[in-house]
């Protein structure tokens, strides 16, 4: 394997995996990046046993020089091209088990790994269904919800974000058992080829997506899967992935809840200001806030374990009758984080104990409900 390179555009492609890369595994071989190049086509693959990303380029006739295949440590690869001079060349070469990195007086070897100890998701796998959609929404989908999925959570399944089609609406669904985001798509924006499929994709997959979304301009993503397997095709990307088998929870039910209950309006500038100060004086332990809806008032208060409070109002057109709940601050701030704050968001309530319903009245496919805390 031989290629030349100039030093930006192969710092910029070695950038993109640098970050997912596992360091210092016992499993020395996931530390590198399999390169594989043949007739001009660049093929650079990274994995972590569960995902594997894969991403190439077309070289030019200057840029190729000879077809091969090598894995080689990808952080000390990265490392080294960064530190070379700007606008310069860097010749990539496989010499006798090594590979040669050479620039201006500089030239550096590196070790390598036997190709075929590299593990790749098996490529013969048959897809039975996809899906298409725009990044642009993709982006946005993702940004709103990946925040309520579950980290390591006893319920596997909860560990990621279900996609889930029936009734020509797309769901994108997130939850932690204590809170839950839904974004519903409606079919003009899609192109599915399904009646109805519910999958569950893994949390690290997600945030991997939201990550790389930001190398692509507006463009279709296409994802093909079965019960088993997913992969995901965007731009120079090719990314598969094994699925989260199990049953996630009913959310749908959950939905119709609110038909009975009040809503109150309110301007997220004051409330989401109001809410950051009484982060501040919080306690850590429970991290809690307390709102009372009274008329005409939402009073804002909270303590912590050292006597220090703070309370507050801001005026709300309410005249029903008094409700005080309390929450996780951090759960309302992250929803009112990916919120435009010159909006409104509509609370939908019931009592002190019932979960909470709050949208964003600009986007009413967007649904967020939170579990109150019991003080």
């Amino acid at each position: 394997m031989h290629f030349i390179l100039k030093k930006e555009k192969l710092v910029n492609i070695l950038n993109k995996f640098n970050t997912y890369i596992i360091k210092d595994s016992k499993n020395i071989i996931l530390s590198n990046i399999l390169i594989n190049l043949f007739e001009k086509k660049l093929h650079l693959i990274v994995t972590n046993l569960d995902i594997e990303i894969n991403f190439f380029i077309v070289l030019s006739r200057k840029e190729f020089i000879k077809n091969g295949s090598i894995t080689v440590n990808l952080y000390k690869l990265y490392k080294l091209c960064f530190s070379y001079p700007k606008e310069e060349y860097i010749d990539l070469n496989y010499i006798n088990n090594r590979l040669c990195i050479s620039c201006l007086n500089i030239k550096t070897f590196l070790s390598t790994l036997p190709i075929d100890d590299f593990p790749l998701i098996n490529k013969k796998i048959i897809y039975n269904n996809n899906i298409s959609i725009s990044s642009i929404y993709l982006k946005e989908i993702i940004s709103s919800i990946y925040f309520s999925m579950g980290n390591q959570d006893i319920y596997f399944y909860l560990n990621g974000m279900l996609i889930e089609f029936f009734d020509y609406f797309l769901y994108f669904v997130t939850t932690d058992s204590y809170r839950i985001s839904i974004y519903k798509l409606l079919n003009n924006f899609i192109n599915i080829t399904e009646n109805s499929f519910s999958i569950i994709i893994p949390r690290n997959l997600v945030l991997e997506l939201l990550k790389l979304l930001n190398f692509i301009n507006n463009e279709n993503i296409f994802f093909y899967f079965n019960k088993n397997t997913i992969k995901i095709i965007f731009g120079n990307f090719i990314i598969y992935s094994n699925l989260i088998d199990g049953n996630f929870p009913d959310y749908k039910n959950i939905l119709f809840l609110f038909k009975k209950h009040i809503y109150i309006d309110l301007n997220i500038l004051d409330f989401k200001n109001a809410l950051i100060r009484n982060s501040i004086i919080s306690n850590n332990f429970s991290n809690y806030v307390t709102l009372n809806f009274s008329k005409n008032k939402l009073f804002i208060y909270t303590n912590d374990s050292n006597n220090n409070e703070i309370k507050e109002y801001i005026l709300i057109n309410y005249s029903g009758k008094n409700i005080e709940i309390s929450f996780n601050i951090k759960y309302i701030l992250d929803i009112l984080k990916y919120i435009n704050v010159f909006s409104k968001i509509r609370f939908f309530l019931k009592d002190s104990s019932s979960i909470v319903k709050i949208i964003n009245i600009n986007n009413i496919l967007l649904t967020y409900m939170v579990m109150p805390i019991q003080l």
